[in-house]
Order: structure tokens, then C-alpha cells, then sequence
């Protein structure tokens, strides 16, 4: 029973001990037995004075990594909208990160203008971006890329799309003398339910202070842009690998420059 924010009808919907809710997120449930359950894709965090949004990341990855930076590319790349993928790029240039040698014509093509700065750029919104669900899951691995491998079929058998990040990437990449903590994967999925389930899938079970933490893909593209680093391992693409140890802390920092 749905009321809008009119205050006299709210109150004639609580005299009369029915349910409303209105567009502000306040709601009187009233009921004996009720299940309630959200469906769809929990709000992220958004940089509204900037801009950035986690569909601009996907597409910052792509130009990164040699896509040509033009809408029908992008879109074909990632899987992104053409309207999102126009929006981001338009974002993009109109902050310096992109530019064409011509307004229009064969010549109006954008390109990066300083990979460095776009990078930068990149690596400072996918931090603030960053959603805080995880799980964290409890493994005994002497070979971690090895392990994370074994997963990996599980989870291709049960046609859940997946990709390492940070230290397994960095193992494969870019090594480091010093170990990188902690070993993370993403998942398709939005909610620590969804993780989870692909968790039970793999066999792993969920432990406090666990070695691996298993977080959502960060941007709507969802799993479509990622690469095979060695056979039966699949990555995120490498500016996110660049990005994601940043935050992490453990050595993520060293890490993260080693991989640049």
C-alpha cells in the first residue's frame, strides 16, 4: 500500500493499520507475517562532485588497456549502454583525460592525451568507489595461484564469472619479494548472499580473519572485461590490478607500483 508524502493521507493510512511507504524511504509496515526481500542492485557509492561513476572506471579500464576510445568500441568492449559508455567519455574529455584532434569529421576520434594522468585519475575514483561488501573466506593454500586456479573450475562449472585481483594477479604479473595481503577475488553478484553462494559453490566456507576475501565486480560491466594471465587463471585488466592494492594495505602500495 503505497502513500505518497501527503501528510494528512500518511495519517489516515496509520489510524486505519495499513502498510505504507513513501520516495523519502520511510514506511510503516503493518502485518503479522511478513517477508520482505530486495531484489536488484543496492545503491553504490556515487562522486557526484566529480563525476565519477563505477561505469566510468569499467570504461577507463578499457581505453587503458588499448581500446579505441570511441562509444560503439567501448560499448562492444565492455557491454556498457551506448548512452553510458557516450556519457563517460564525454566525462572524460571534458576533464583533460581525453582529447580529439577535431571537433568532428575522420578526425574527431578521442584518444588519451597522457596515460599517466588517466591512470591516476583512475586509481583515486576506483578508491573512493570502492564498495565495502565482502566476505572473507578461510583457505589453506601452500600455492595460492594454484588454489585460486582450482576455485576457478568450480565456479566455470556453475557458470559464475570470476577474476583475481591484487596479490594472485601481482603473483602472475608482477612479482613481489614481499607478500601481499589479502588474496582477493570477485564474483558476479551484489549482496554478501550472492558471495556467499558462490562461496558454498567452491566449497569455502566463511571464517573471520580469513586469507581470501571475495568482493562483488566493482562496475557494471560485471566480469566482461577481464583476461587470461595463465591458463585456467583469469584477472581483472591490469589498471584495476594497479588500482585495487592501493587500498589494501599488507605491502599493497609496493605492489601496486611493481605493477605499474
Amino acid at each position: 500500500f503505497l502513500v505518497h508524502q501527503e501528510k494528512n493521507t500518511m495519517m489516515v493510512g496509520l489510524e486505519e493499520e495499513v502498510g505504507w511507504g513513501d520516495e523519502s524511504g520511510a514506511a510503516e509496515i503493518v502485518a503479522e507475517t511478513m517477508l520482505i526481500s530486495r531484489t536488484g542492485e543496492p545503491a553504490r557509492p556515487l562522486d557526484a562532485t566529480v563525476g565519477w561513476r563505477p561505469a566510468t572506471l569499467a570504461v577507463c579500464e578499457v581505453v587503458l588497456t588499448g581500446c579505441p576510445a570511441t562509444v560503439s568500441a567501448v560499448a562492444d568492449h565492455t557491454g556498457l549502454s551506448v548512452s553510458t559508455v557516450a556519457g563517460s567519455l564525454k566525462f572524460l574529455d571534458g576533464n583533460g583525460l581525453l582529447g580529439a584532434k577535431a571537433p568532428r569529421g575522420p578526425l574527431s576520434r578521442r584518444y588519451v592525451t597522457d596515460q599517466d594522468a588517466l591512470l591516476d585519475a583512475y586509481a583515486a575514483a576506483a578508491e573512493r568507489l570502492r564498495s565495502p561488501t565482502s566476505v572473507r573466506l578461510g583457505v589453506q593454500w601452500r600455492d595460492p595461484v594454484e588454489g585460486a586456479t582450482g576455485i576457478g573450475r568450480l565456479w566455470r562449472d556453475a557458470s559464475i564469472r570470476w577474476a583475481v585481483t591484487s596479490a594472485l594477479s601481482a603473483a602472475v604479473l608482477a612479482p613481489v619479494l614481499t607478500e601481499v595481503s589479502p588474496m582477493e577475488i570477485y564474483v558476479t553478484g551484489h549482496t554478501p548472499g550472492d558471495l556467499r553462494r558462490a562461496a558454498s559453490s567452491a566449497g569455502l566456507r566463511e571464517m573471520s580473519g580469513g586469507r581470501l576475501l571475495l568482493r562483488p565486480f566493482p562496475t557494471p560491466a560485471n566480469g566482461t572485461i577481464t583476461t587470461r594471465i595463465r591458463p585456467g587463471l583469469t584477472s581483472v585488466l591490469w589498471p584495476r590490478d594497479y588500482a585495487d592494492p592501493r587500498t589494501s594495505g599488507g605491502g599493497g602500495e609496493d605492489a601496486a607500483e611493481n605493477m605499474r
